[in-house]
Formats: C-alpha cells, structure tokens, sequence
C-alpha cells in the first residue's frame, strides 16, 4: 500500500508492533540508539472545557502514584491543590509565574489575600470601599469592596469583593464600571 511504501516499513510485524505500543502505553520518544516509554495515566481530570483540572487530587494520575496538579488549565504545586489553607500571602507575592499566582489567590481567598497582604484602602464613600494592592512586576489588584442590600436569613448583610481595572481610585467610579457606567451616570434609586 502507500503508506507501506512511503514510510518504508515493509514489515507488517513492525507495524502491529507500533499499534500494539499505541494502544497500551503512554508518551514516548525513540531516538537512535534510546527509547523512552511511559506508562499511561491512570486518570485524567479535565474541567467542563476539557483543560487538566481537579480541586482536590492529582488532574493526571499514573499508578505509581506520581502526577500533575492542576487548575483549570494552569500546572501548579501540590500544596495548592491538597493543602490550600497553607499558602500564605508571602508565596504568592513571591511567585513568578503570573497564572500560578492568579490560582494561589483564588485558592487563598480574593479578598482575604487583598487584606492579608497589605492592601491600602485608597477610597471609600457611600458606594464602597476601594483597595489597591500594588505588585511587583504585575498590575496593580484593585478591588471594590460593596455590601449586598439584600439581608442574608440571620439579617446580616454579606460584604463582596469586585476586581475593577487598576486605573481607578475612586469607590463609586469602581462600582458603577461593575454595571458598565460612568461614576457620574451612576445613582441607583433603590438597590436589590
């Protein structure tokens, strides 16, 4: 056949060969004179738009009990995916890789790590409480914090976080970027 042909693999024992390698292993790689062959995973986690992703395992699992840790698509550390109540702000600060360092705040907490690590209130006023975060070598976390008008069952009211652009520093220009307004056009006469 053609195939045979153009690769020059006349042999059909080679070939099964390399479809029974297909279909019972993993990645490998063969060079002149070495060959290297894993082992298929075990299990693979992906998240509903098919990225590696599990939130509290391995994404990818081998039997020997080695894996990949990951994050909707981002590879992390282990301890972010097993032990997230031990990152401490110090390590994400640190962390060089802005994707991993966008995963380690979700993990810790949006706005525990915004008030954890030494965010400025920069403004506050009758729509919210503007922080900023500045870090190196990355924009500036900028933040409104508002209250939910809408009472919780214990009639408590429930604070919430919005990441606004870096280019704000006033809470109510913050808060009416949220419903897509200029600060000046936002009023709202009742809130729910």
């Amino acid at each position: 056949s053609y195939f045979l042909a153009h690769c020059k693999l006349r042999n059909l024992r080679v070939i099964d060969g390399l479809v029974g390698l297909h279909r019972h292993s993993g990645w490998w790689i063969s060079r002149k004179g070495w060959f290297v062959l894993s082992d298929r995973p075990s299990e693979i986690a992906l998240d509903p738009h098919g990225r590696l992703h599990a939130e509290n395992r391995p994404a990818i699992s081998y039997r020997s009990g080695w894996g990949v840790y990951a994050w909707h698509g981002v590879r992390v550390p282990e301890q972010v995916i097993l032990k997230p109540e031990t990152i401490e702000h110090q390590s994400i600060d640190s962390q060089p890789n802005i994707e991993v360092r966008r995963v380690m705040i979700e993990r810790y907490g949006v706005s525990r790590y915004l008030l954890d690590s030494g965010a400025v209130l920069e403004h506050k006023d009758d729509y919210g409480s503007l922080y900023r975060k500045q870090r190196a070598n990355d924009t500036d976390l900028v933040m409104v914090k508002v209250v939910n008008a809408t009472p919780e069952m214990d009639g408590s009211f429930k604070d919430y976080f919005l990441r606004v652009p870096p280019e704000f520093s006033r809470a109510r220009d913050a808060v009416a970027w949220t419903f897509d307004k200029a600060g000046a056009e936002y009023a709202p006469s009742a809130q729910t």
